[in-house]
């Protein structure tokens, strides 16, 4: 045998190359997204605290035990936390050293109050919040200090229905008007969605960052199964820039099986559905965690070391198995409590459950008699990333349980994910738009094709063959 060669090495090399590719340029993202939080804290405070107090004499700031009336009380405590994320550092505080350790409020009960203070001066001490990226304040800095809290309302819910609408249109035109729906209507129809801007505009915010990494990734895929991965993967990481830890699995399970959906409408092989479903599944949290790490690696470089491990290693235990009143801690808690919450307390939990299952049980008959048992294979593989959120409910438990009245709108976006699925497996093909005639000049079944399928001469895609 002779010297290996860098040419030997290039060429075993070559399969990882894209993705070493990729990790590089998530690596180089972080830069830029503290680049917008530097941005962000240099909108000056004074706009910011002006409109925040005259949302306090309004009432409007943070009032605790609001009830949204769709079935779950208002996340005020996160909305008070994101308000007045930014504020109460030292005038002459450059905006790099606030983007580091990113100062913030108390919570409503305190924010008021120090509001008052930083108006007449006061600098705020020990007020650190870099355990979370809080790229939120890009958005919520200059929006809160041009418009005020009701602007921002109107901006988030704005920000909201136009993610919505374009994860739904992404979708539809790569697959099928039913398969965007059934992934959109019932996370719309089985959760606070719509109340969301006027009582928690944090969690407008990140929802809409749920549906743009689902655009993203059904964009790519739309390209190929790489490029869906790449599209997952920065939806990961600018999820994980504006959230606070409300609901990945949501947008995990979701883009993932965009993904998916996107590769079996254009292949029809359910190898390739399956591996770019694997692929994605894999690639949305590496990406997140990724995300997440830089912001603690950043904040280490420049506030110390020591103190950036214990505030990680006290995040990490209590969201994952932390002592709190009426936590369990049996295995599978965080789901059952989960599953609970939105069964007891969403007064449509059963009408989206009858809707899904009734969908689903739809789709899988059409599969069946479009091409045959096999199909259900198709179902199963894109249903795989629905298993993205009962496995956040348990390995983030203490998270799932204490806060499950948000929380438990992964219940319904993994029915979405199901029932999408169903009906994705049972769609057929759209021809060609100069051969809508394309199915019926279909050659015979290629060999080692399966009987349900024919080579589309004019899309190059492989359609079912029809029956009589």
């Amino acid at each position: 045998m002779g010297p290996v060669t860098a040419a030997d090495t290039g060429s075993r090399l070559a399969p990882l190359r894209p993705w070493l590719q990729g990790l590089g340029m998530l690596v180089v993202l972080q830069f830029a997204l503290f680049g917008l939080l530097v941005v962000g804290q240099a909108v000056p405070d004074r706009p910011v605290v002006e409109h925040l107090l005259a949302a306090v004499e309004d009432g409007t700031y943070g009032p605790h035990g609001t009830v949204d009336r769709m079935g779950t009380p208002a996340d005020t405590f996160t909305e008070c936390v994101v308000a007045g994320t930014g504020l109460g550092a030292s005038p002459e505080e450059s905006a790099f050293s606030r983007a580091v350790r990113m100062p913030r409020l108390a919570t409503c009960g305190g924010g008021p109050e120090q509001l008052r203070a930083i108006a007449e001066g006061a600098v705020l001490e020990d007020n650190d919040y870099f355990k979370y990226w809080a790229g939120y304040t890009v958005l919520t800095r200059p929006v809160l200090a041009v418009a005020g809290l009701e602007g921002l309302r109107i901006v988030s819910g704005t920000l909201m229905v136009l993610a919505l609408a374009g994860a739904f249109l992404a979708l539809r035109a790569r697959t099928s008007t039913a398969v965007g729906l059934a992934l959109v209507l019932p996370y719309v129809a089985g959760t606070n969605l719509l109340s969301t801007p006027s009582t928690s505009f944090s969690q407008s915010i990140s929802i809409a960052f749920i549906f743009l990494s689902v655009v993203l990734a059904t964009l790519g895929a739309g390209r190929s199964p790489r490029l869906g991965c790449a599209g997952a993967a920065l939806g990961a990481a600018l999820f994980c820039f504006v959230d606070l830890l409300t609901t990945p699995a949501v947008p995990w399970a979701m883009s993932a099986f965009a993904v998916g959906a996107v590769t079996w409408f254009h292949r029809r092989e359910l190898r390739a559905t399956f591996v770019a479903v694997l692929l994605a599944g894999a690639v949305w949290p590496v990406a997140f965690a990724v995300t997440w790490a830089a912001r603690w690696v950043i904040a280490g470089a420049f506030l110390g070391v020591p103190a950036t491990v214990e505030v990680v290693r006290r995040n990490v235990g209590n969201r994952t198995g932390g002592d709190h009143a009426g936590v369990a801690e049996s295995f599978g808690a965080g789901v059952r409590a989960n599953i609970d919450y939105w069964w007891t307390r969403v007064p449509t939990a059963e009408l989206v459950l009858t809707g899904c299952l009734l969908a689903a049980a739809a789709g899988l008959v059409l599969a069946h008699r479009r091409g045959g048992p096999s199909r259900w294979a198709v179902a199963l593989v894109l249903a795989l990333p629905a298993a993205a959120v009962p496995l956040w409910y348990t390995v983030l438990s203490n998270h799932s349980q204490i806060h499950a009245f948000f929380v438990n709108r992964g219940v319904p976006a993994a029915l979405a994910v199901v029932t999408a699925a169903c009906l994705a497996a049972a769609a057929l093909p759209r021809p060609a738009p100069d051969a809508p005639d394309a199915a019926e000049r279909s050659e015979p079944a290629a060999p080692g094709k399966g009987a349900d399928e024919r080579h589309d001469p004019v899309s190059g895609v492989a359609a079912p063959a029809h029956r009589a």
